[in-house]
């Protein structure tokens, strides 16, 4: 059980509902009981009732008519609509960070990132690298994310922050692209942004995002409706 021991805040609630609902032990479409999450949480209903709409400002959860918060069921939709986005949002990111980079910013917590990311895939031991335990999926998000933090573009990383759980979500649902090959297309692209070519970086994490388009759709097809269910109006007693 997770247990709240430090200040009860509605971020910290969040933060944990969210981990629980990319890693599906709150599953899509679940109905979310203030009550129940509270003492599973050891915490009063008031920061879990103000953590809610963060998680619906996000896309995690909606508000129903007669159901309150439920866990968002993703679609196919909301998978297409998610790489249009990465698509031109992480090129823009890495040609930012390759600028900084020629620029002398500090670009060892994105090698350090790159560096984990192996280390999901190669066998290792605790003493190898940080993070032992964490999927592949999510140490490719943070290599992502560090990428976004080279960048140093304040609108920028406000947008790719609402999008990025939404991110490894969808990650967590196709694991088996989780493959050294992927590592390599990181590679080169962090090899791009440490020797400050940003037309090279930017085209080939444009690059990156279409291949994972083109290899995730077939998979999330299998495991996703298309669209949402159209909810059905109740009819007025005559």
């Amino acid at each position: 059980m997770v247990t709240m021991s430090l200040e009860q805040t509605p971020a910290r609630i969040a933060n944990i509902l969210r981990e629980q609902i990319i890693t599906g032990e709150l599953t899509m479409g679940s109905k979310l009981n203030e009550r129940e999450i509270a003492e599973r949480l050891q915490v009063s209903r008031i920061p879990v009732r103000e953590a809610l709409p963060i998680l619906e400002s996000e896309g995690f959860i909606s508000s129903q008519p007669r159901r309150g918060a439920v866990v968002h069921a993703l679609t196919l939709t909301d998978a297409v609509e998610l790489f249009d986005l990465r698509r031109q949002l992480e090129p823009m990111a890495s040609a930012f960070a390759a600028r900084r980079a020629a620029a002398g910013a500090d670009v060892e917590p994105m090698l350090a990132a790159l560096r984990t990311a192996r280390g999901a895939i190669a066998p290792v031991t605790a003493l190898d690298l940080p993070g032992e335990g964490a999927p592949p999926s999510t140490r490719n998000s943070d290599l992502h994310e560090e990428i976004i933090a080279l960048a140093d573009h304040a609108l920028l990383q406000r947008v790719t922050k609402l999008m990025s759980g939404r991110v490894r979500w969808l990650f967590r649902l196709t694991p088996q692209r989780d493959t050294t090959a992927m590592w390599v297309e990181h590679r080169e692209i962090v090899d791009a942004i440490v020797a400050g070519q940003a037309d090279v970086a930017e085209l080939l994490t444009a690059a990156h995002v279409e291949r994972g388009r083109f290899e995730s759709m077939p998979l999330l097809a299998e495991l996703l409706p298309s669209a949402a269910p159209v909810a059905r109006r109740r009819r007025k007693a005559s």
